[in-house]
């Protein structure tokens, strides 16, 4: 389980999904000891939007993707090895997260406020300092 140890390192969540039942995910969790949760998309809505339905078998495709804390879609893996499939993912988790260190150069956003305006981080470098104040939710004021 070396592989959930990073994931909880890298503040990540692991979600499975596939088209099953929730009693068949159950009965799988339990017998094979996951330590994360297998989502059941048993109408086919999450599958079409991000991996796909293999008509002939009436399932997923296997698939996998990685996504920041932004939302953004970091990577996308469609030749999964079942055997490694562990590994690659911290691989990959180490290698397309972004590590944010003072003195280093922020990463590039794009995030739209209340006006439906976009803001790009890019664009404001060599024109203005910027703060980014984050808070955990919408309260009201301050």
């Amino acid at each position: 389980m070396g592989s959930v140890i990073v994931l909880y390192a890298t503040d990540t969540t692991l979600l499975g999904v596939s088209v099953d039942s929730v009693e068949s995910h159950k009965k799988f969790v339990d017998e094979n000891q996951f330590g994360f949760s297998l989502l059941a998309d048993t109408t086919f809505d999450v599958s079409k939007e991000y991996s796909g339905i293999m008509e002939r078998f009436n399932a997923s495709k296997r698939v996998t993707f990685v996504i920041d804390k932004a939302g953004y879609i970091r990577s996308i893996d469609k030749k999964v090895n079942v055997r490694t499939h562990g590994e690659d993912v911290v691989k990959t988790l180490k290698s397309v997260l972004p590590k944010i260190k003072v003195g280093e150069n922020a990463p590039d956003f794009i995030a739209v406020d209340g006006e439906g305006k976009e803001h790009q981080l890019s664009k404001l470098r060599e024109k203005k300092n910027v703060v980014l104040a984050f808070y955990p939710r919408d309260f009201g004021r301050g």
